[in-house]
């Protein structure tokens, strides 16, 4: 039974302050009426996304046990703390458990990125961890905000040659992660030439004490906030009908191309009827940009990015993750599935060999 307080809530967290108060309202009241353990995660997500760590972790103590997604934000509420006193244990207790089945397995390999940008920034090895200069605060004490491939965000104190970790900071949520192509003696450098990213808000050392009066202001939408977020969504209805018209396009040409290719073929008995398969809505990639696009990757992304970016994508087209759902829901995800495939074997330059030109080589 779908629980109507979480469906309204939506993913979390969400991308706003105020979106993100009317998800505690939403998910806390599921919690107490409804779907509690399932609300408990998104709610402890949108909790630390507001900076509040504390209620997070209350939130949390209602929350699945053997919920992959609750041991990370578990270890996150741990490290986002006042001066993250535990991360290490709580971190190391989280890798301990044995990853099973794809949600489990993207969590392990978070846990994996985490536990290597938190030794980086500690002074140990800093080859492999990738990060992103977020924002930069002077006053009144100089902070650095930036992001990890894990989809953490550190507060940070900077130095000439090193960054010392405050605790962890508030992130936007997964999404965060593809923003992390730099290593960690090139954020160094970036932070010396007095770089500031994209210019978020840094947070202070400690996280903030929740309070009724944050969530009611929250939630009083000011009425230029609320237009703007409707300009802004009808952009993207926009932008989303025209990608599935060039979508819709682009598969009548494929169908239009096959069906080219059977009148072609000289006929022979006919072969018994099998049955339809789900027709998959996703578009194969034909070029770079479009494999790019197709990947949420930058033009200058390296191969080990498109490796990350393809295995995190295709994660969730796994059959585990789709099996019992509608036969359309299926196909969507095989053929989402192709298209990565597709994009990957492009970006990295691999040719597909046919089965026939393998045996003649």
């Amino acid at each position: 039974m779908v629980d109507p307080f979480i469906a309204a809530a939506g993913p979390a967290p969400a991308r706003n302050a105020e979106s993100r108060w009317r998800q505690v309202a939403l998910l806390a009241a599921s919690s107490a009426m409804g779907d509690a353990q399932r609300a408990a995660t998104g709610l402890a997500a949108t909790l630390l996304a507001l900076d509040h760590p504390e209620a997070a972790a209350v939130a949390l103590e209602r929350a699945d046990p053997d919920d992959p997604w609750a041991r990370w934000w578990g270890v996150l509420a741990v490290g986002q703390s006042h001066g993250a006193e535990g991360l290490a244990e709580a971190l190391a207790a989280a890798r301990a458990v044995q990853a099973v089945g794809p949600d489990a397995r993207e969590v392990a390999r978070r846990l994996e990125d985490l536990d290597e940008e938190i030794t980086a920034l500690a002074g140990g090895a800093a080859e492999r961890p990738r990060f992103a200069v977020l924002g930069h605060r002077a006053r009144p004490e100089r902070r650095m905000l930036i992001g990890g491939r894990s989809s953490s965000a550190f507060l940070v104190d900077p130095g000439w040659d090193s960054l010392r970790l405050v605790r962890l900071a508030p992130s936007e949520g997964p999404s965060l992660g593809n923003r992390a192509h730099q290593t960690l003696p090139e954020i160094i450098d970036a932070v010396r030439r007095g770089e500031s990213g994209p210019g978020w808000t840094v947070p202070g050392d400690a996280p903030q004490s929740i309070d009724p009066e944050s969530m009611l202001a929250g939630l009083r939408e000011d009425p230029a906030v609320r237009d703007r977020r409707l300009v802004s969504l009808a952009r993207e209805v926009a932008e989303e009908r025209e990608r599935l018209i060039d979508e819709r396009a682009a598969l009548a040409e494929e169908r239009a191309r096959m069906a080219a290719e059977r009148a072609r073929r000289p006929r022979s008995r006919p072969a018994p009827k099998a049955a339809a398969a789900p027709v998959s809505a996703v578009a194969v990639p034909r070029t770079a940009p479009e494999a790019l696009a197709l990947l949420g990757l930058a033009s200058d992304a390296p191969p080990a990015e498109v490796e990350r970016a393809y295995r995190e994508q295709v994660t969730r087209c796994h059959p585990d993750r789709v099996a019992g759902l509608h036969p359309a829901i299926q196909g969507q995800a095989e053929g989402l599935t192709v298209a990565l495939n597709a994009a990957r074997d492009l970006l990295l330059g691999r040719v597909v060999r046919r089965p026939a030109q393998r045996a003649r080589g």
